[in-house]
C-alpha cells in the first residue's frame, strides 16, 4: 500500500502519532473525531501495514552523558556484496553506532555515532574503523548543534 491509499484520517493520526507519541488513544479519537475504538482499529492497521514501524522514546544524549555526536563517513576498499554485508554486521556490534546508512556514490556508509568525550570517539575510531582492512578512508564531521530535529518523514 502506497500513501495514495491513505485516507485523510489516515494522515492525519499519522501525523498526530509521529509527534505526539504518547498520545492516549482516547485522546487521538478526540483529536480526529473518532470514537476510540474505530480509532485504535486504524492504528493497529496502519502499524500491521507497516507505516508505523514501532514506538520509542528520543532521548537527551547530553543528558545522559553523551556529549559528542559524530558523523563517519565510510569508504570501503571493496564494494562487492560480501564486503558490504559483513561490514553491515560489524556496525551492528558497536554501540556507540546509532544509525547506519549505505550511500551511493564516493561514500559507502555514513554512521551516526555518539560517545560520552573525544577520547572515547578516537578509541572507537581506531579499535574499530581505521584498523579495519577493508576500509580505504573514514571521515569524520562532529556535530557543533542541531538546528532541526522533526519527525521522520513530511506528511502534508
Amino acid at each position: 500500500m502506497v500513501k495514495k491509499n491513505l485516507d485523510q484520517t489516515d494522515l492525519k493520526i499519522l501525523r498526530i502519532l509521529q509527534d505526539e507519541g504518547r498520545i492516549s488513544n482516547l485522546d487521538l479519537s478526540k483529536k480526529i473525531d473518532m470514537s476510540p475504538p474505530p480509532t485504535l482499529r486504524r492504528v493497529r492497521d496502519l502499524e500491521n501495514k507497516g507505516f508505523i514501524d514501532g514506538f520509542r522514546a528520543n532521548l537527551n544524549p547530553e543528558k545522559l552523558g553523551y556529549d559528542l555526536t559524530a558523523w563517519i563517513f565510510v569508504s570501503l576498499k571493496n564494494q562487492n556484496e560480501e564486503s558490504l554485508s559483513s561490514f553491515e554486521k560489524l556496525v551492528w556490534g558497536w554501540e556507540s553506532v546509532r544509525e547506519c546508512y549505505m550511500l551511493n556514490g564516493e561514500i559507502d556508509f555514513i554512521l551516526k555515532c555518539v560517545s560520552k568525550n573525544m577520547n572515547e570517539f578516537n578509541s572507537f575510531l581506531t579499535s574499530n574503523l581505521t584498523s579495519n582492512e577493508n576500509i580505504s578512508s573514514v571521515k569524520t564531521a562532529f556535530m557543533i548543534k542541531n538546528t532541526k530535529k522533526l519527525g521522520s518523514v513530511p506528511l502534508d
